[in-house]
């Protein structure tokens, strides 16, 4: 009775998924009894490259100019091939790793509802219009400082205090216009009939409490 050896299987697919080798050229069998896997060419045809580009640059040329042609284009590339093909990282080959860390250093660091979105601190074209709405989840807007020019719709009573207006200026409207802060504070639960629309001049900030 021969020992049992125990596998390490990291996934399905290293079970139903299939290597593909060569074996033969034509009719010329490869000296190798197992064949050589597809993706050591793979990796033999990548070190080749890179050994040429590596040979035109100053200071690796030189290095590469010491060893024979056999060596520097044939030997190392076959060397590190097999090398490749020998190691595994988290039960995954090299390319597929690299191909993981490439993509993690070009995917965007900042996701707004998984789409990606300026990080925190950039600067970003200027707005003209936007909108801004609370979520009802409370029957009043959302507690915040905005800066005008705006307009502001408010559906529930409140209150408005001007702020900065100087405090011989009786008249209402005057007091408006000389404004520098309005601040908002509730003032019920029940909504109105019809909403209060107040338009935030250029400048002027509105508090909402």
């Amino acid at each position: 009775m021969g020992e049992s050896r125990n596998i390490q299987v990291y996934g399905y697919r290293r079970v139903f998924r299939i290597e593909r080798r060569l074996f033969r050229f034509e009719r010329w069998r490869i000296p190798y009894p197992h064949g050589v896997p597809l993706r050591g060419i793979g990796y033999f045809l990548l070190l080749e490259v890179v050994v040429v580009l590596l040979s035109r640059l100053p200071l690796t040329g030189m290095v590469i100019g010491l060893a024979t042609p056999g060596v520097a284009f044939l030997a190392l590339p076959v060397i590190g091939a097999f090398l490749l093909l020998q190691v595994r990282i988290d039960g995954r080959p090299p390319h597929h790793v690299l191909a993981s860390v490439l993509g993690w250093i070009l995917r965007p660091r900042s996701l707004a509802g998984l789409d990606p979105c300026p990080a925190a601190g950039d600067q970003v074209v200027p707005v003209d219009e936007i909108a801004i709405a609370y979520d009802c989840r409370e029957p009043f807007a959302v507690a915040g400082r905005i800066q005008g020019p705006a307009s502001i719709t408010f559906r529930y009573p409140s209150a408005v205090r001007i702020e900065g207006a100087p405090p011989w200026v009786r008249d209402p409207r005057k007091r408006t216009q000389r404004a520098r802060r309005f601040r908002v504070q509730r003032r019920g639960s029940t909504p109105m009939l019809r909403g209060k629309v107040l338009r935030i001049p250029r400048g002027k900030e509105v508090v909402v409490e």
